[in-house]
């Protein structure tokens, strides 16, 4: 072998070494945030390891197609095998790694929009739908307890039945029943059996027919439903009021994403611009400063805001058929989700990963004809 022939060869192995670690590199990348792993450069050197293993394998599998007096079909057949194998794992998330880092940014930033405009929006809804609901739940226990107090009078002052009679002690009756009813909904645990009119110690004024008797009847029992009615509107504010802190929450993350996330994070991510920050940010702000704060069904609602349905029909959804219109940062950063949602027509309709294949398999290429010349 001549002095050329084993320069050429060196030149080979580190070009191949080269163009193998750096394929190495992204899928030890890919790797790690798939599997949640802190030792990348752990990672690195088992799969440098492993491509150098892949790169055997090749040499194995062209060395047995060259031999022409003895070839060994088993040799063939597990270097071929292995190579296939190591070689898949290698491009598969090596097309991993070229995503995170051109589609990361787009990513966060576009799920980072969508959380900040559903909170947006839901602060201001609940706000305005408490007022809204406090005020119609109070007007309508005051119309119908009016509307009783109404008939109870006029029961009172009929000219057919004058006096405090059994047909006016209904009426009574039925506000206390018309509290006691609707006081589940705001939970209201008091009892207002008898809180009106008590048929032990209010017998004593059934029956009576004097005019000053009712007169003074009609006050006195107008007071006890007032005292109920007042008692029942400060039950609904302090229900209501209850469902604020919900909604002052929710304010919280609106406050902590305007004046935190897009005003240091977002410019600092974008500035750096690799996979390791979006997945950072994905982690620990998208999803455990903001999603985990959500409710459940807040949870469930941007999930599903996310995606669409592949027909027209938005029930298909649940039965897996859609794609994302935004894509999940969480899912971005798995080697297994990405695939399985292209290979299932999931992502979203501006992702494209052909660019990307193209690219991880130039990269393999041009290692493992290195790898070959380096014979």
């Amino acid at each position: 072998m001549n002095k050329t022939s084993i320069i050429m060869k060196i030149a080979c192995w580190v070009g191949y070494c080269l163009f193998a670690g750096y394929s190495a590199y992204m899928t030890a990348k890919s790797v790690a945030m798939s599997f949640e792993m802190t030792q990348v450069w752990m990672v690195f050197i088992f799969v440098f390891i492993v491509a150098l293993i892949a790169g055997y394998c090749l040499s194995v599998v062209i060395g047995e197609m060259q031999n022409s007096f003895n070839p060994s079909k088993s040799k063939f057949a597990l270097g071929l095998i292995g190579f296939i194998l190591f070689w898949g794992v290698s491009f598969a998330t090596n097309v991993h790694y070229m995503l995170m880092s051109n589609e990361g940014l787009k990513v966060v930033s576009t799920e980072l929009g969508i959380y900040k405009n559903y909170v947006e929006e839901t602060v201001q809804d609940n706000m305005d739908s408490i007022k809204d609901k406090e005020a119609a739940d109070i007007a309508l226990c005051e119309a119908s307890v009016q509307n009783l107090m109404d008939e109870f009078k006029r029961e009172c002052e009929s000219s057919i039945r004058y006096g405090f009679g059994d047909r006016a002690i209904g009426y009574l009756k039925d506000i206390e029943d018309y509290f006691a009813s609707s006081g589940g909904k705001f939970n209201d645990q008091y009892s207002y059996k008898n809180s009106i009119f008590d048929d032990d110690k209010d017998r004593g004024d059934r029956g009576k027919t004097g005019a000053r008797e009712v007169n003074a009847l009609k006050e006195k029992y107008s007071l006890r439903v007032v005292e109920r009615l007042l008692r029942r509107e400060n039950v609904i504010r302090n229900y209501y009021k209850m469902k604020i802190p919900q909604t002052k929450d929710l304010d919280l993350i609106r406050r902590f994403i305007k004046d935190s996330l897009y005003v240091v994070d977002i410019p600092q991510i974008t500035e750096i611009a690799t996979p390791d920050v979006y997945y950072q940010f994905s982690k620990l702000q998208l999803k455990g400063n903001v999603y985990d704060r959500l409710n459940q069904n807040a949870q469930l609602e941007l999930e599903r805001s996310m995606k669409v349905s592949k027909t027209d029909n938005e029930e298909d959804i649940e039965k897996g058929k859609y794609r994302y219109r935004n894509y999940p940062s969480a899912r971005m950063f798995s080697t297994f989700n990405v695939w399985d949602d292209m290979m299932h027509g999931r992502l979203p309709n501006d992702m494209k990963l052909f660019g990307w294949i193209l690219f991880a398999l130039i990269v393999d290429l041009v290692a493992f004809i290195l790898r070959i010349l380096a014979r």
